[in-house]
């Protein structure tokens, strides 16, 4: 079997990775600290400098999405999307798939590039080096990243069917499964099941975590967009800052 969550061989550097970084085991057994406050405050402090890597990546996953929505649409045809529910019977079947198809493609293709932008906020997290164009780095994982994007909307959804709850708890503890498959080579079950068991050890907290982020975020949004220019780093790092401080580096 898998060893991943064997104690890591080498020793943690001294200071602030030997004290801040987890790794999986740690992740697991909920051995990290968690404190909202610490995360936005660390993460306000290294968006000093890497405003721009950030939002070049940014322009780039959106460029990258853009081109892979048309893509999906002239294979699919984009005539079909348009016909949902305004043909006759013989033709809304068609319409319907080719609409299926469509979503499939696009959820697939652009998990590489969604990815991509979750690891430049954790590798300046990290003190790494990185740039913005880390989105398009992750491609050669396209298939567990499909396929774990796959899953997670799969149980997601199935777990919303179950008065809501179950869904809301699986939305968040999957929060981290992606990166696990870029950073640490882990398959898609297993790196849902990892982010799920360490972030279920502190699940109020993430889940208190992601609303700070979003209210930064629609905040952002309200003067004419322009304070987008520092909510957006500062959410993809503080991301990264969580990530780190419950999975650390596989350079441990």
């Amino acid at each position: 079997m898998s060893d991943i969550y064997q104690a890591p061989q080498a020793q943690l550097a001294k200071g602030e990775e030997g004290s801040d970084f987890g790794s999986i085991e740690k992740g697991i057994a909920g051995d990290y600290s968690f404190a909202i406050g610490d995360i936005i405050s660390e993460a306000w402090k290294r968006t000093s400098g890497n405003k721009g890597t950030i939002w070049v990546g940014a322009l780039l996953y959106m460029v990258g999405s853009i081109g892979i929505s048309i893509v999906a649409a002239l294979l699919t045809g984009a005539g079909g999307l348009a016909a949902l529910g305004t043909g006759s019977a013989d033709q809304t079947s068609p319409s319907i798939i080719a609409a299926l198809i469509y979503q499939l493609i696009t959820i697939i293709a652009a998990a590489p590039l969604a990815v991509g932008m979750a690891m430049i906020g954790i590798k300046v997290a990290r003190g790494e080096q990185t740039s913005g164009t880390e989105v398009f780095s992750y491609f050669d994982k396209i298939v567990p990243l499909g396929v774990a994007t796959i899953l997670m909307y799969l149980l997601v959804f199935l777990g919303s069917l179950l008065l809501i709850i179950p869904g809301i708890y699986l939305l968040i503890a999957y929060l981290l499964a992606m990166p696990l498959i870029a950073d640490r080579n882990l398959g898609p079950w297993q790196a849902l099941e990892t982010s799920r068991k360490a972030i279920s050890k502190n699940w109020f907290s993430f889940f208190g975590l992601m609303i700070v982020l979003l209210l930064i975020y629609m905040a952002g949004g309200l003067a004419l967009l322009i304070g987008l220019i520092w909510a957006l780093p500062l959410c993809s790092i503080a991301y990264g800052v969580a990530y780190r401080k419950i999975f650390g580096s596989p350079n441990q």
